[in-house]
């Protein structure tokens, strides 16, 4: 009984194998066919990403810190 079930997890685990190999064959195939549709519509976000992180980047090194001066209250003001 023991040798069954390890013969039909073996088969499984080959199933589900194959099954990921085309799954992903297939997605692979959709994607390059559909790649020439989709290259323009990347090309926006792309700019704006690239510009976004620029002034991310510059930012962070141009970090100020906000002193505000006060007066230092007397020993009558205590």
């Amino acid at each position: 009984m023991d040798r069954t079930l390890t013969d039909i997890k073996r088969e499984f685990s080959t199933a589900s194998t194959a099954g990921c190999i085309l799954g992903f064959l297939g997605l692979s195939t959709i994607v390059a066919t559909q790649l020439p549709a989709l290259i323009p519509l990347l090309f926006a976000p792309l700019v704006c990403g690239t510009l976004v992180f620029t002034l991310y980047k510059s930012q962070m090194n141009n970090k100020q810190i906000n002193i505000m001066a006060r007066p230092t209250p007397t020993e009558t003001q205590n």
